[in-house]
């Protein structure tokens, strides 16, 4: 997809290589520029040497986080301090198309690479900058490690269980995903500089990235003024974790899975109660909450997985990566590709998150030691891009192109709307009988209920919306109309609904030859594991995330949002924008499918490595780390009180508790803790090195907490970061909304929405220097677009419309029979 196309690494952490990683993986060269001692992660955890292995500590060969990440790169080694170096850098990029760079803002400008300037001295050039907190703002020059930034976004403190402290997600997971928004941000810009000519500055924040995915507590604070808290494994019966004979299974069931739930569970006569016409309403959930788990208690996990699957039940597994390694599912469709690498031997790496034209998941191919490419690269001599000089004002990278979203919930919903931001006219297309959940979930079925989600709002602005009943033939005759006229099709139907409806990708091909066609299915189309349906929690249990992570001696734990829906919704607008990218090249369109679950294998890469050469990673360690010590969330002092709102928006109880993340990265950071915190009980000579604070973690983290416990959280991690240490305070939903640094970045934006009013959305997370959106139209109501859709896009007569509209073929209010 990317044949071509030439990527500068200058990556200095896990969200850099992982965009470059798969950028390299759909056909980018990828040229990563290390520094002497090799890129950061090569000296992370997992590395072949635990153990006491006889192999030389120091080798830059042993990091299996880099052989990962560096997968599909080319190594060359510059030290870019010295000014000889700095001009092989300088020419390596002169002819290139893009750069990915990870430094510390104003780092690589203080060595004469800095980006935004050459992003003006080659017009077309793509520079996507990924830092912690952005390039702007009065954080940007703290430094995170995966705690501290999974801290500072919003999801970490609604991770966890409420009676415990912020729970944070296995491995990498904030680096992760921003790492996954560079690359599809990436693409975007490529895309924007082959339609126009005009290349950009594109500007990541790990924080932003997270605070703008807490599903609906993100936009309950910014609507409601709503806090979110901790809920657990268990908030609902049918969406939560369950125990069973041998494990754990999950299981989430939207409202209108209820009855399937029951069929599992053996209890179909509930079907038959209206007590039970929903499993989310109290009463039926503390009902369910005993049957569920009297049913999975006295079965393994496999027998209850495969039993549901009969009733298309969506109960889950939570495979472990040795699980996920033989997993026939996956084994079947060829995911794990194996690679050979000189000191690791042969290991596999999981497949591309998305497949292209029935067969391309991308090519697999190893990482590079470390300068393997210098002396060939140095010697390589290669015409710059001949790309003519920007205009005045560069346009949105989509504009002009149309976009018909047959999506629903979140994850894709959540891809369309980048569409959207991005400047295409997305069409939300929505059934009089079959809405949108999100907007009937807390019970609303009538205006102006239903279009006053705030969940629904928030991931769906921008767009336009269509209700029309693809039942009727002049409904599908409507689709059909709006497909011709149209460049993308993008749909999350479980496996096998596209062709029942008529709107597979042949269907749709013949429709609108060169369209861009996108699938989200759970599972794939393909191998045994196709007939599933998910949601989002299913797939970060399917995926292997779930298994890694949880307090320490404790069940594996979900994370605090549907994990698997914001990965699979970004995945999707990358493969949106790798597509337009190659019908601009070569005027085919493409079929697309992101298997969601396979985007989950694939933020958990180096725990796969790592079991595949017999390193495995330790799992649920609750907030430590295999690395650095001290390496956890402290109390503080609590804040003022912030309101718990139903639904309905009663108030229903209040938090207060504040928390602060602190790891201690190096001996240094160690030195500098002590020296702030001024406690003789941590002068011990044992403390000095990382194996003798693991022993002593004890004693350490009861200092570290008398020390910050009547202390304020915002006020103990500045004075912590001035003095060198690694720490954020824990934010929650509503302390996101209200932060200082996003709100000095202007990460939200003011929407009218005719049912709401004036409130707050997030600015879109791919900050564009030649391209930024600064105003955001509020989401549809139910059928807003109907006659616009009708008339101007698809030119039908007043008389038609009529027609149309009398015979409830398009509506704007929901019909009886909705689900």
């Amino acid at each position: 997809m990317l044949a071509g196309t030439r990527v500068i690494d200058l990556s200095m952490d896990v969200a850099g290589a992982f965009a470059t990683r798969l950028l390299a993986l759909y056909g980018a060269d990828v040229i990563a520029i290390e520094p002497p001692e090799g890129h950061p992660t090569r000296w992370l955890p997992p590395r072949l040497d635990a153990g006491g292995a006889a192999s030389p500590q120091h080798d830059p060969e042993r990091g299996l986080l880099f052989a990962y990440l560096g997968g599909g790169k080319r190594s060359v080694v510059l030290d870019l301090d010295r000014d000889d170096d700095r001009e092989r850098a300088l020419d390596l990029i002169a002819g290139a198309d893009a750069i990915v760079e990870s430094y510390a803002p104003g780092a690589l400008g203080s060595r004469g690479i800095d980006p935004a300037a050459l992003v003006e001295a080659q017009p077309a050039l793509v520079a996507c900058s990924i830092t912690p907190f952005g390039q702007t703002g009065p954080r940007a020059g703290w430094r995170v490690t995966a705690l501290t930034a999974a801290a500072a976004g919003g999801q970490m403190a609604i991770c966890g269980d409420p009676d415990r402290p912020p729970l944070l997600t296995a491995g990498h997971q904030a680096h992760y995903q921003a790492g996954l928004h560079g690359f599809a941000a990436t693409v975007m810009g490529l895309l924007a500089a082959r339609r126009s000519g005009v290349g950009d500055h594109i500007d990541i924040s790990i924080q932003e990235v997270q605070a703008s995915t807490l599903e609906g507590r993100g936009p309950a604070a910014l609507v409601l003024g709503a806090e979110g808290s901790r809920t657990g494994n268990g908030a609902r019966a049918t969406w939560g974790i369950h125990a069973c004979a041998d494990g754990y299974v999950g299981l989430a069931a939207m409202p209108r899975q209820s009855s399937a739930v029951y069929d599992c569970i053996g209890h179909p006569e509930l079907k038959q109660s209206p007590l039970f016409a929903s499993a989310w309403t109290p009463e039926a959930n503390e009902v369910l909450q005993h049957l569920i788990a009297e049913w999975t208690a006295t079965r393994t996990a496999r027998e209850i997985f495969e039993e549901s699957a009969r009733y298309r039940g969506p109960f889950a597994m939570i495979p472990s990566p040795r699980d996920l390694l033989a997993w026939p599912g996956l084994v079947e469709i060829g995911f794990w590709r194996e690679v050979w690498r000189p000191v690791l031997g042969a290991h596999p790496l999981p497949a591309g998150p998305i497949e292209f034209d029935g067969s391309d998941r991308g090519e697999a191919r190893p990482a590079p030691l470390l300068g393997e490419h210098t002396a060939q690269l140095l010697n390589e001599q290669r015409e710059p891009p001949r790309i003519a000089a920007p205009p005045a004002a560069a346009t949105l990278p989509l504009a002009g192109l149309r976009v018909v979203d047959m999506t629903q919930v979140w994850a894709g919903p959540y891809g369309t709307r980048f569409l959207a931001d991005m400047g295409a006219e997305v069409i939300k297309v929505e059934g009089p009988t079959f809405p949108d959940s999100v907007r009937t979930m807390g019970g609303a079925t009538t205006s102006p209920e239903i279009n006053q989600s705030s969940h629904f709002n928030e991931y769906n602005r921008n767009k336009r919306g269509f209700s029309v009943d693809l039942k009727s033939p002049a409904g599908m005759a409507a689709l059909r109309r709006l497909i011709e006229r149209s460049d993308v099709f993008i749909e999350n139907w479980s496996s096998g609904v596209a062709e029942r409806l008529g709107l597979a990708y042949d269907d749709v091909r013949a429709i609108r030859p060169g369209i861009v066609y996108v699938s989200m299915p759970a599972f794939g189309h393909r191998g045994p594991d196709a007939a599933r349906m998910g949601y989002g929690p299913t797939i970060e249990q399917m995926g292997g995330l779930v298994a890694l992570q949880g307090y320490e001696g404790g069940p594996p734990h979900k994370s605090g949002i549907s994990y698997g829906d914001p990965i699979a919704g970004t995945t999707a607008a990358a493969a949106v924008a790798l597509a337009l990218d190659r019908r601009e090249r070569t005027g085919e369109g493409a079929y697309a499918v992101v298997p969601q679950r396979d985007g989950i294998v694939g933020v958990i890469g180096e725990f796969i490595l790592a079991e595949a050469l017999g390193q495995p990673l330790p799992a649920r360690i609750g907030n430590r780390s295999p690395a650095f010590a001290p390496h956890d969330v402290y109390r503080c002092r609590d804040g003022e009180p912030r309101p718990i709102l139903a639904p309905g928006g009663e108030l229903t109880g209040e938090l207060s508790e504040r928390w602060l993340a602190i790891a201690v990265d190096s001996d240094a950071a160690w030195r500098a803790l002590c020296e702030v915190l001024a406690d003789p009980r941590l002068d011990l000579p044992g403390y000095a090195t990382v194996e003798g604070r693991r022993v002593g973690s004890e004693s350490i983290d009861a200092a570290i907490g008398r020390w910050t416990s009547d202390r304020d959280a915002d006020e103990a991690a500045v004075l912590l970061q001035g003095a060198g240490v690694s720490a954020a305070p824990v934010l929650t939903p509503l302390l996101v909304a209200r932060d200082e640094h996003l709100r000095a970045r202007g990460a939200f934006l003011a929407c009218d929405h005719p049912d709401i009013g004036v409130h707050e959305t997030f600015s879109p997370v791919w900050r564009m220097a030649r391209r930024p959106v600064t105003e955001a139209r509020p989401a549809p109501r139910f059928g807003e677009h109907n006659e616009y859709v009708l008339r101007e896009i698809l030119g039908y007569d007043h008389t038609t419309i009529e027609a149309m509209t009398a015979a409830r073929v398009v509506t704007d209010v929901i019909l009886s029979g909705a689900t």
